[in-house]
């Protein structure tokens, strides 16, 4: 009987360990992708809203999208690690009484493409994501009633650490992600990419595009054999022909369409791939940009006095709509037009700055982390002002941060032993005794 008890004892702990780690795993990464990229969080969330009908002011939004990212996160920690066995694991199960209505909604009535529980990280169809959250479902149920069962790997007195540096670390990369950029960048332009579409492809390498097959073949037929031809190589009068396929022309993957305010399309005019261009990116051409475009128009004058390059602006805005902008924010550098979902793809922020050198991105960031005290004053310093010297690498940040992060969990780890050697020495000695 002890021997089946065991065997079921086991057959328990496997079952919640198995559960805990696919669980708190997929909360792990949901969460991180959703604070990595706070701006694609909230343009996700005010699509829904869109969808729905409803209009909430931005910091609502903003809010609700780093207290959902957060949560997340710190829910996926907890339960991976055992750790506040039934508090994490009814976390868990709140977020499924939420999420799993709304992702059978989305998967019948399609209301978007998809839900973004990972962000740009992984892109699930609405059924993936629907069989994934009844998947997450059955495991927590399991959880709620047995996860009580195993102990986890932290003890209940050091568990408030876990909660505190699980916060600090997704807090720390949503408050970057919005006030400067995603520190590890899953979009179509991060840096280091080709914005001109007329720079040479067999200069830059080919991970930087995505070729078309651009070859032509014309179908012939002779003495009932039908056969293949390109361009250059096509047959005698004595073969008839009988259809073309022709190849797709379409443009690179990382490319964008610029238009002037008459409508014409002058990308390659505008991206020319030539020096230095500055960029000022408007996605939401609204009011909350016009109490910053005197801080651009002073950014303006700062590359023009110093001769660091020339600045353009790509508003998501056309015809009328772009001129009452241009009268309300008197630009004083080149205003173009360019479709809002390509300028939410190029850089995340309302307002913000792309740095092209030779047509390659250099940098982006937000428009609000310039240090435009110093722009004011001192004036001949201007690539160190507005260079990217105090935000170049993400990705190294991002790997100081979260090898930060695994340290603390380890130190806290290891602050459970002091507890079980006091004890040890506590019942030695009252055995003693």
């Amino acid at each position: 009987m002890d021997r089946a008890e065991n065997k079921k004892s086991l057959l328990v702990a496997s079952l919640v360990w198995i559960f805990r780690i696919l669980v708190g795993a997929t909360f792990l990464v949901s969460g991180w992708s959703k604070s990595i990229d706070p701006w694609g969080f909230i343009y996700k969330i005010e699509e829904y809203f869109s969808v729905w009908g409803l209009v909430l002011p931005m910091e609502i939004t903003l809010a609700f999208a780093m207290l959902l990212s957060v949560s997340e996160f710190v829910a996926g920690m907890l339960v991976a690690t055992g750790a506040m066995r039934r508090v994490s694991v009814w976390l868990a199960a709140a977020f499924m009484c939420f999420m799993l209505p709304l992702t059978a909604y989305i998967a019948v009535a399609d209301p978007v493409s998809d839900c973004g529980c990972f962000g740009d990280f992984i892109v699930l169809s609405n059924y993936a994501t629907l069989g994934k959250n009844i998947v997450l479902s059955a495991m927590i149920i399991y959880l709620l009633t047995c996860n009580d069962r195993v102990a986890g790997i932290f003890t209940l007195s050091v568990q408030w650490l876990v909660v505190a540096g699980a916060i600090a670390y997704s807090t720390a990369l949503a408050f970057i992600g919005y006030r400067y950029q995603p520190l590890v960048d899953f979009r179509p332009y991060p840096v280091g990419s080709v914005l001109s579409a007329s720079v040479d492809l067999s200069d830059i390498g080919e991970d930087s595009y995505i070729y078309p097959n651009t070859e032509d073949s014309y179908i012939y037929t002779k003495d009932g054999v039908e056969k293949s031809f390109g361009i250059d190589d096509l047959p005698d009068s004595t073969w008839t022909f009988v259809s073309a396929e022709i190849a797709d022309v379409s443009e690179p993957a990382e490319t964008l369409t610029v238009y002037d305010e008459d409508g014409f399309d002058v990308t390659d005019e505008v991206l020319d791939g030539v020096g230095d261009m500055l960029i000022l990116v408007v996605s939401d051409p609204g009011i909350r940009y016009l109490t910053k475009s005197r801080l651009a128009n002073e950014l303006y004058e700062h590359l023009t006095v110093n001769d660091s390059g020339r600045m353009v602006a790509f508003v998501a805005a056309e015809g009328d709509a772009l001129q009452s902008w241009r009268q309300l924010a008197l630009p004083e550098y080149p205003v173009y037009s360019v479709e809002d979902t390509s300028l939410k793809e190029l850089v995340r922020g309302d307002a913000a700055l792309v740095w092209l050198h030779d047509g390659t991105i250099s940098w982006k960031r937000n428009l609000a982390s310039v240090r435009f005290d110093a722009l004011r004053s001192n004036r001949s310093d201007g690539g160190k002002l507005i260079g990217s010297e105090d935000y170049s690498d993400g990705s190294t940040f991002h790997l100081w941060l979260t090898l930060s992060f695994i340290a603390w969990l380890i130190l806290v780890y290891v602050l459970k032993f002091p507890d079980k050697i006091l004890c040890r020495l506590i019942r030695h000695s009252a055995k003693n005794s």
